[in-house]
């Protein structure tokens, strides 16, 4: 069945699709495990970081290359990645990327234990975590569809992106705590533990998955072109992956350049940072919750249209914050706003690939889309690190918002702007 894009809106606002949470056990044991794992996820980013800057004295340019590490998966493995998922069933490698996660982390908490812990350790948990999180990342939105109804998947992916936000806001207050009451490598092993809640989660899955088949006698090369394909030859598709490079690479530049400004040139400290990601958490839960009934009223084009100045321009106000309680106010305000226009386009991009793509080639799509979208990251964490140390950490927030704010122009079209719902 082809997916269409009907452009004219219908007379009357069709009711709301019966919500994926009730009567789907399979649904309520993935939706836990990736809460779960979010936190986790979140306490990493932040503990990471941390224990570079504070512990080990690093430069701007080592946050960059450690945030590189991570996302440099993100370029080298999806296609390879999508063409491997497509042949197996997605939730064991859900649990397994779980389990792998949980190892590494571990892994940098008894090397401090015992003195051994090198940057260079902490560099390479990194980056095989961030291989780690593409499969788990891919198979976990190609699952998605085999759980729920083609209906639901706007608020489904509104509840998984809520995880996110969730994940956003207590995670960096339990590594605040958690660093502060046993030091960033001790805090990690609060990380660890969350991976083996969201792996027990998942194994409560009750449905058994059979391996998607395969396309006959189709090449690697051939089944990557198809990924590539149904991202770049989709006029939609292709123009929001191209807005999230473009701000993905922007916010790359945002997030390492405001760390080393806010901790270490306005001394606000590490509890203070997590306060305000916590504040950014929040946001993006409102975004992520409010989405699926603003998608209902004023469909795709126009609702994605309305969070953009939202996830772009509210950043313009960190360059001008200063020190003490009114720039923690600041700050926690842009992270406020700016975060709920990004989960806010998050849940519209997710749903846009899945209800526009064919189940055959989800995992291909999904792979292909995250080698765009977020293989921007790692150029722009590296960039960022060289950056602050040339011209310093205010200058670099100066032009982050400038990168947000032209990433909006391929979702200004009009096809996309003139998009109002789908139909399968």
């Amino acid at each position: 069945m082809t997916s269409t894009i009907t452009r004219t809106a219908p007379p009357h606002d069709p009711p709301p699709p019966r919500s994926p949470w009730r009567g789907n056990h399979d649904f309520r044991a993935l939706w836990t495990g990736d809460a779960v794992s979010q936190v986790g996820s979140q306490i990493t980013g932040v503990v990471l970081p941390l224990l570079v800057l504070t512990t080990m004295n690093g430069s701007g340019t080592d946050i960059g290359l450690l945030q590189a590490c991570y996302t440099a998966p993100f370029v080298l493995l999806p296609l390879l990645a999508g063409v491997w998922l497509e042949r197996r069933a997605r939730l064991p490698v859900l649990v397994s990327t779980d389990l792998i996660r949980l190892v590494l982390v571990l892994a940098v908490p008894l090397l401090a234990l015992t003195g051994a812990l090198d940057l260079w350790h902490v560099f390479l948990v990194a980056a095989l975590g961030g291989a780690a999180t593409v499969l788990h990342d891919i198979a976990a939105s190609a699952y998605l569809p085999r759980v729920v109804a083609a209906d639901q998947l706007p608020a489904a992916n509104s509840m998984l992106a809520t995880n996110q936000a969730v994940g956003n806001t207590a995670g960096p207050g339990v590594a605040g705590w958690a660093a502060g009451a046993f030091g960033p490598a001790g805090a990690l092993v609060f990380d660890a533990l969350s991976y083996l809640v969201s792996a027990s989660a998942l194994l409560l899955v009750r449905r058994r998955e059979e391996p998607p088949a395969p396309e006959p006698r189709a090449s690697v090369r051939r089944q990557i072109t198809d990924g590539l394909g149904a991202v770049l030859g989709q006029p939609v598709i292709r123009r929001v992956v191209i807005h999230a490079g473009i701000y993905n690479a922007g916010y790359a530049l945002l997030g390492v350049a405001f760390l080393i400004h806010f901790v270490r040139e306005l001394g606000q400290g590490s509890t203070r940072y997590g306060l305000v990601m916590v504040v950014g958490g929040l946001g993006a839960a409102t975004g992520a919750l409010l989405t699926p009934a603003v998608l209902r009223r004023f469909g795709f084009g126009r609702t994605f249209t309305l969070v953009l100045p939202f996830s772009t321009l509210s950043y313009l106000l960190l360059p001008g914050a200063g020190g003490g309680t009114a720039g923690l106010v600041r700050c926690a305000v842009a992270f406020f706003l700016g975060s709920a226009g990004a989960a806010g386009g998050s849940v519209i991009a997710m749903t846009l690939r899945q209800r526009l793509t064919p189940d055959r080639l989800l995992a291909r799509m999904t792979a292909s889309y995250r080698l765009i979208a977020f293989g921007s990251l790692s150029v722009g964490s590296t960039a960022a690190g060289l950056l602050v140390d040339r011209f310093g950490a205010r200058a670099v927030l100066w032009c982050a918002p400038l990168v947000l704010v032209g990433s909006a122009v391929p979702v200004l079209t009009r096809t996309v702007r003139r998009l109002d719902r789908l139909s399968q």
